[in-house]
């Protein structure tokens, strides 16, 4: 349901990994029910977390420390 819903939105899926989608610089991974945004600009972000809210049952758990048993660093100095 979700793949239909991005491709809807015109995201593309990458072709070394099918549960990878991207639109220009913004990439969200899916696996399972948890889903990962990628993006430099917070306001795309959110507005991408907008239109999946009007869509989906979510649950904003904010910034992401671990996925799939993976640590996540941030580094937001550019």
């Amino acid at each position: 349901m979700i793949h239909y819903f991005l491709v809807s939105l015109r995201y593309t899926q990458i072709h070394t990994d099918n549960n990878v989608f991207k639109k220009k610089t913004l990439i969200v991974a899916v696996y399972v029910d948890n889903i990962l945004i990628c993006k430099l600009d917070k306001n795309k972000i959110l507005n991408f977390k907008i239109k999946l809210s009007n869509h989906f049952k979510m649950t904003d758990c904010r910034a992401c420390k671990h996925y799939l048993k993976m640590l996540i660093i941030q580094n937001r100095i550019l």
